[in-house]
């Protein structure tokens, strides 16, 4: 009888081993971790074999599991080829799409690595709040975004920011501890004002943000404190983490969704979905 692979099986795999575990593999991949246990045991129901040590720490391959990664790495590259290929000749060469500005530090990456791996995309990018980038996908301005804490009509979940307090300024009396926060309809503001409503601090908002280069200026000078995500630090160095207790918990994570207008064909959604993904690596986000 014929046996034949899944390439998503192949995909599964391969994130175990480039993310070193099966957790982080399912991070990177946005599902859950007993997904990714569930599909590496089908994959190897298939190929009627091990594909790793289970008793060995670190992580490890069998030798079996070895070849089939080899295997794996050509497959995929010649399934991106012919999908690629196929793709340029049927949808459009131009892919509109928004992204959050807090999720601007990773436009970098998508580029060189969207170059890379398809060609023929050509992506005109713009960044905003999320909340005027929704409204620019719902009247089909645009053709994506990928947004914080807004959900449109056609939208899916990538999964949940983490987040953290940053900076360290004492209360000023009679008024409490200055917090950095953006103006106009940012929800990661507004989660961040509700967040320590709830959690009682006495807080005030400093007038001089209007964007998140702005917010993190504030909170690097030691002038206000605000909520970024979780590894703001390791990205900007010289952003420091709150003193514990200053501000309370930090906000619960906050989801983040990709929007697609009411016009995007379905031929062109996985193109949006890879691209998002190439934005995201360096963001700590929890799956949904």
């Amino acid at each position: 009888m014929q046996r034949d692979i899944e390439v998503k099986l192949l995909r599964t795999l391969l994130a175990v081993v480039d993310e070193g575990g099966f957790a982080r593999a399912a991070q990177s991949l946005h599902v859950t971790q007993p997904t990714v246990s569930q599909q590496v045991q089908r994959l190897e129901s298939i190929v009627r074999t091990p594909v790793f040590h289970r008793t060995k720490r670190p992580l490890r391959l069998t030798p079996a599991g070895r070849e089939l990664v080899a295997h794996a790495r050509h497959v995929i590259r010649l399934n991106n080829d012919v999908l690629n290929r196929v793709s340029a000749l049927c949808s459009k060469a131009t892919l509109s799409m928004g992204c959050s500005i807090h999720f601007a530090d990773g436009l970098g990456l998508m580029f060189s690595r969207l170059d890379a791996e398809m060609p023929h995309v050509r992506c005109a990018m713009a960044t905003d709040l999320s909340a005027p980038l929704a409204d620019r996908v719902t009247a089909g301005d645009i053709d994506a975004a990928l947004l914080l804490g807004i959900k449109t009509p056609r939208a899916e979940m990538l999964g949940r920011l983490r987040l953290d307090w940053f900076g360290g300024p004492p209360p000023t009396p009679g008024r409490g501890v200055p917090v950095a926060l953006l103006g106009g309809s940012s929800a990661l503001s507004q989660h961040i004002a509700e967040t320590l409503d709830r959690n009682g601090v006495a807080w005030y908002s400093v007038p001089w943000c209007t964007d998140p280069h702005t917010v993190r200026a504030s909170v690097q000078a030691g002038l206000a404190c605000t909520a970024l995500c979780e590894n703001a630090h390791q990205k900007h160095p010289g952003i420091r983490p709150a003193p514990p207790g200053l501000l309370g918990p930090p906000p619960s994570p906050l989801p983040v969704y990709l929007a697609f207008s009411p016009t995007l064909r379905e031929a062109a959604v996985d193109v949006v979905r890879a691209v998002a993904r190439m934005i995201l690596p360096s963001t700590p986000i929890a799956p949904p």
